[in-house]
């Protein structure tokens, strides 16, 4: 049996991500007043004699606070365009083999190893954890001398807020200057355009970043790497985007 198509993708997924947030909220404020169908969860995750192991009591109360969401997707997918479960393994989702491209990247030659790619990853995220941890730590030690008086306080609070800040700009945009990182400088990579072979932005080193800072997608976009050619992961996909050598 057909439905009309009368619900667009955009606006299943502004529907989906909105049940989404209004189903966490709730749960979230059902618990912290101990009412509603929140309850028994909120006594679990709260239980002192730890009868229920926490993760168990965690899981269950996730699976709760999707099931409204599971719900409104199933009864609306009939009459939106989502593309079938086969069409977005395939073509779109984690278990691509390779990404559909009409763009020949041969041309970019040898490419950077899975295992450069990774450290690159690895000394850039320890660098971000230098950028805060320093001065955080510095802060806390202030803190705990002075307890909370006179202006170094207040001088060290701001400096802490911006090495913050500078951290999680590079977290998210460590490619923004020519496409290079400081770790890929340093091991020769660069990211750019997969059409045109140039040097990417801040916003585009932003969109190829946001997906893999998701923790469980970070292991697919790894396999992706491995497995790709191209070594093209989601988040590259989504920038359309390519790391290659810097010679």
């Amino acid at each position: 049996m057909s439905f009309p198509k009368i619900i667009p993708l955009w606006l299943f997924r502004v529907i989906g991500i909105s049940m989404l947030l209004v189903s966490f909220a709730a749960m979230l404020l059902f618990m912290y007043t101990f009412s509603g169908p929140y309850e028994f969860f909120a006594e679990l995750l709260t239980d002192s004699t730890n009868t229920y192991p926490p993760g168990v009591a965690a899981l269950l109360t996730l699976l709760v606070c999707l099931i409204p969401c599971l719900v409104i997707s199933l009864l609306l997918r009939p009459f939106s365009n989502v593309p079938k479960l086969k069409s977005q393994l395939t073509d779109m989702g984690p278990f691509t083999a390779k990404f559909t491209s009409n763009t020949d990247t041969s041309r970019y030659g040898e490419l950077p190893s899975v295992f450069s790619r990774g450290l690159a990853f690895i000394i850039d995220r320890l660098l971000v954890i230098f950028i805060i941890a320093i001065p955080a730590s510095i802060f806390v030690a202030f803190t705990e001398q002075s307890h909370k008086h006179g202006a170094p306080y207040y001088i060290l609070l701001v400096i802490t807020i911006l090495f913050v800040i500078i951290g999680a700009v590079y977290s998210y945009s460590r490619d923004m200057f020519g496409g290079k990182s400081l770790a890929r400088r340093l091991l020769k990579q660069k990211v750019v355009d997969v059409a045109t072979g140039q040097p990417i932005g801040g916003w585009r080193s932003f969109k190829r970043e946001i997906l893999i800072h998701f923790a469980p997608l970070l292991f697919v976009e790894l396999i992706l790497i491995s497995s790709n050619k191209d070594r093209r992961r989601m988040g590259d996909n989504w920038a359309k985007t390519i790391v290659i050598k810097d010679i």
